[in-house]
Order: C-alpha cells, then structure tokens, then sequence
C-alpha cells in the first residue's frame, strides 16, 4: 500500500466539493489516508521483535524505495499536523477563523470542541503567551461584582485582537512569545524537510505547500505591519513631547526596526524558492514603506531629541554629535534590510549632521572675531579669551571631525573626472584590459557606458551591486569586492570598444540618472580607501582632470581659523 500510493485516488473522492475548499478538502482526505497507513505500517513493525526481523521476513520493507516513501509520507504527514495545529491555535489567539488582526470575536468560538468531539467540554483559550489554558467557571459572587465583571469582559471582546496585543506587550516581548516562535521553528523545520523530500513527496501527488501554511507565513508580518502603523500614528499624534517619552519612544522605535528587519529575512529565507519548495506568496510591497515611515519618525525623534537637549542648558547642545554617532551603528545595521533603507539613512542622518556643523562652525567662527572692544584688549588678556574660547569648542569640534571621518568612510565611493576627447581615454582603458560592462540598451540609450575592472569579467553581477550601493559596509569592504570598480562615461561621441564586453546575468543593469555631463567619467570603488588607490592610478595615467576635490570637515575649520589670523593680522597692520 505505501509503494501504490498515489492522490490521485484521493483527488477521485473530492469531485463535487465547491472549488473554494477543494485543496483544502483535498489535503484533509490525503491526511486522513496516510494517517490510516501510518497505524498498518505500526500494526505490522510492532508484531515483529526488530526492525531487522521484519526486514528479514519482508525484504520489500527494507528496500530503499519503501523506505524512501514512507519517511516522505511520515514527513509530510507530521508537517501538516503540525501546521494544522499552529493555523488553529493561532485562530484561537486572535479570535478569527481568517486571522483578521482588528476581530473583536471571543476567541472560544474557535475552541477545539469543534473537532467531532461532543459532550460537555471546558472551552480553550489562549493566554498572552499564545498557550491554551482551560477556562476555569467564576465562583458565586456577588450581583455588583458578577456585572463589574461582565462590563469588563464585554469591553475586551470589542477590543480588537493587535489592539490588546500592544496594550499588553511591546513590540519586542510580542514576538517572543511562545506560539510565533514556535511558528517560526516549524515553518523553518517544514521548509526543510518538504525541500528533502519534495521528489517523492511530488511523485505521489501530495502538495508540497498549501492554503494554512502560506496564511502562517504570511502572519508575522502582517501582523508587523499593522502593530507598526499603529505604532506611527500615536507617535504623530504627540506635540512637543518632554525628554523622557521621547527617549522612550526612540527606544520602542529602535525595537520596532530591528524585530521588522529580523521578520523580514525570516520570510524572505523562508519563502524563497528551491527546487519543488515555492510557497508562491510575497511580502506586501506597504511592508517595506511602513519600514522607511518608521524610519523617517526615528529621524524626527533624534532630532526633537537634540532640540530639547540644547534647550536644557546642561551642556548648551555639546552632546550633538555624541548623540548621532551612537545611532550609526544600529542605523547601519538595519537599513540593509529596508528597501531604499540606504537613501533615507544618507539624507536625513547627514542633513542632521549638517545642521550640528553648521551651528559649530558658526560659534567658533563667532567666537574667533574677538570680545568686545578687541583693540582695546591687551595681549595678555585677549589669549586667554582666546584659549578659553577655543576650549569651549574643542570637545564639540573633535568629536564632528571623528563623525564625519565615519561617515565619509561609509559614503564616499566615487570621484568625477573631466576629459576632452574620448578616444585616447577608450584606448588607454583597452589597453589595461578594462572590460565593458552591457546593459542591452538600458544605459548605452542615455549616451552613458559602464567600463569596469578586470575582475569583473568573471563576476559581472558585482556591477549591479556598485552601481547600486549607497552605503559602504562590511560586505562591500570583503574580498569579494577586491579588484573591483568601475568607470561610467558619458559621451556623445561614437562609442568604439574594441576590448572585452560582459553582460550580468538575471535582471538587467536599471538606468540611473547619475547627472554626468558630456565629456564626464565618474570612478566608482567599494571603499574609501580603494577609491583614493584607483584614483592615484588614474593621476598616472593622465587621461582626465578630476572635476572636484575632496573637502572634509577639517579643511573647513582650519579656514575659519585662517580668516582668523589673516583678519587679526590686519587689524595690526591698521
């Protein structure tokens, strides 16, 4: 019977079901079938002493195909249990047979007693750690305590299912919880027993994915989601919120981002396919913008942070940039998995920056054009007005060189060049065994061509991923990226590459409008230190002038200081 087996049979019973329900009516019939194997398979090992002796007595069950087939039907037959049991604990805890997150039905409707078991049973609820517990009957009380208790029964019931769940929780101890790790491990534990086994599993006609467990993958981040929505809307409803609730808000956002992120590469891994495994579901596309709204909120809060700190008097804002350099790390972190996470950090996290620079700059530009009455001040005095106020400012000022210094390591990954003719720069670039990088058309059209380094011949998707990348961070400064970099040009002139050509496999290389002017080379290079070694190889090569020098906070300060001098000096001289 386990070599014979085959749903087809099974699909034969099903015919006349309404269509809604088929594969779920055809799942439970294949359940139940393999079920009843199972136990003759039992019966039939437990008349014998040994595995050995009834492999001895019926070689066929010690054949590899037998054997084959019956660990896949016992796989599959203990993940479906197993995701059955999770679907309806799960409809339990949220009080809905859909897993509606806004359903405010008593969740014993959804008990266990539905299974054919008849009688009087004790209804099953499920706890805050999403454990059934049996529903112990109240004992006689009094009228005006019975009501209390009805009123306040009555006022949870309305409450809707993520509503009570964040009242009780917060995001992080949510998704500790017992049944959504539990739901974690099994969908990880069926992904891989199904991927084992989907060949056999495929050959007798069992589905490898159905309805339940795609709605249970697709419930932590639904519910995610919804919980972060919820999250943003108290957060905007807040006018000037005191120091304390800001930080506490900052601490319940970093929470968020970092239990949305581990979610999402949770499914992503889980969902993705190989072989027979493809459960066909994608993440919601809102998943990924209520990630950057979250982001943009945290932003909004370390800036009302900073305003209030400097509004305080206690430090008159000297801890600016102590305050951003701590949030880098986790920003850092935590944008590699938000789409267009890297664009959101660079912009709001350095125009926040900005701000803190220009404010410092300004005092130590104010402070150097001297106290009041400043030719009347004798030497002595004025250089102990002036190493106070340079004192004043030298801890703020250090620690924006040192932040600025971590993020132009983490940003700056390309250099402009200018060139007059472009068939010298084309033969040079031939010569040193540059390869062309085909985009069939996408960029060629615009008048622009991505030449990159040697190393990429064998590994032209790595194109893709400098073309791309915003942030430098630990993977990009690996030996994969070793050798690698790449020269975009723009020109108008007629394009004749006689040197190797290359295409990256999968989806094409899409257009960005990188804002080169005709005649203009952009290099490009996974690091800052990579960058300044490409860049000093191009001086060598003497094929184009680069357009702008780098300028860093330092030089920036030393000319506010500069003006100083040269300003005292004239003062003299008058």
């Amino acid at each position: 019977a386990v070599i014979d087996f085959n749903a087809e049979a099974v699909a034969a019973t099903t015919v006349g079901t309404d269509e809604s329900s088929l594969p779920a009516e055809f799942s439970a019939q294949c359940l139940v079938q393999l079920q009843r194997l199972l136990r003759r398979v039992d019966y039939v090992e437990y008349m014998y002493p040994t595995m050995r002796a009834l492999g001895e007595a019926k070689p066929l069950y010690a054949s590899d195909l037998f054997q084959g087939k019956l660990s896949a039907i016992t796989s599959w037959t203990n993940i479906t249990v197993r995701i059955e049991l999770l679907h309806k604990m799960i409809q339990r805890w949220t009080g809905s047979r859909e897993l509606n997150l806004f359903a405010t039905d008593n969740p014993a409707k959804y008990s266990s007693t539905t299974h054919g078991i008849t009688g009087e049973t004790p209804s099953i609820t499920v706890n805050a750690e999403g454990i059934s517990d049996m529903a112990s009957p109240l004992s006689p009380t009094s009228a005006s305590t019975r009501s209390a208790l009805d009123a306040v029964k009555k006022r949870v019931q309305h409450t809707p299912f993520v509503e009570r769940l964040l009242k009780e929780n917060g995001m992080k101890k949510i998704f500790e919880q017992k049944i959504l790790t539990e739901l974690e491990h099994a969908m990880m534990a069926a992904r891989r027993d199904m991927i084992e086994n989907a060949d056999m599993i495929c050959e007798m006609g069992l589905p490898v994915t159905n309805r339940h467990m795609q709605e249970l993958l697709l419930f932590p981040p639904r519910l995610l989601q919804t919980c972060l929505h919820i999250r943003l809307q108290s957060a905007e409803n807040l006018v000037n919120p005191p120091l304390a609730q800001v930080d506490q808000l900052i601490e319940d956002i970093r929470d968020s981002l970092s239990v949305a992120c581990r979610i999402k590469r949770t499914f992503i891994s889980l969902v993705a396919r190989v072989g027979k495994w493809n459960p066909e579901i994608r993440l919601d596309p809102e998943y990924d913008v209520a990630l950057r709204s979250c982001l943009h909120t945290y932003f909004r809060l370390v800036h009302r942070k900073l305003v209030i700190t400097k509004g305080t008097g206690t430090g008159a804002g000297t801890r600016d940039f102590e305050i951003l350099e701590s949030q880098w790390p986790f920003l850092l972190e935590i944008v590699r998995d938000i789409d267009g996470g890297h664009f959101e950090l660079v912009i709001r996290y350095c125009q926040q920056v900005r701000r803190s620079m220009r404010l410092w700059t300004g005092i130590l530009a104010q402070k150097l054009e001297g106290p009041e009455g400043y030719d009347s001040v004798d030497s002595r005095n004025l250089g102990k007005w002036i190493s106070k106020a340079l004192q004043d400012v030298r801890t703020p000022i250090l620690k924006a060189q040192r932040l600025v210094r971590t993020i132009q390591e983490a940003l700056i990954n390309s250099t402009d060049y200018s060139f007059d003719d472009p068939f010298p720069v084309l033969a040079q670039l031939v010569d040193s065994k540059h390869v062309l990088i085909y985009t069939a058309g996408e960029w060629e059209s615009h008048g622009v061509y991505i030449i990159g380094s040697q190393s990429l011949l064998e590994k032209p998707h790595l194109a893709r991923e400098l073309l791309s990348a915003c942030i430098i961070d630990d993977v990009m400064n690996s030996e994969r990226y070793r050798n690698c970099y790449l020269l975009v040009i723009r020109t108008d002139a007629e394009f004749n590459w006689t040197g190797p050509s290359v295409m990256p496999e999968g989806e094409q290389v899409p257009y960005q409008n990188m804002e080169l002017g005709l005649g203009q080379m952009r290099l490009i290079a996974p690091g800052m230190g990579r960058l300044d070694r490409y860049r000093q190889w191009l001086e060598r090569l003497n094929i184009a002038a680069e357009r702008q020098p780098w300028q860093t906070y330092t030089a920036v300060t030393d000319e506010i200081v500069h003006n100083f001098i040269s300003s005292r000096g004239k003062r003299r001289t008058a």
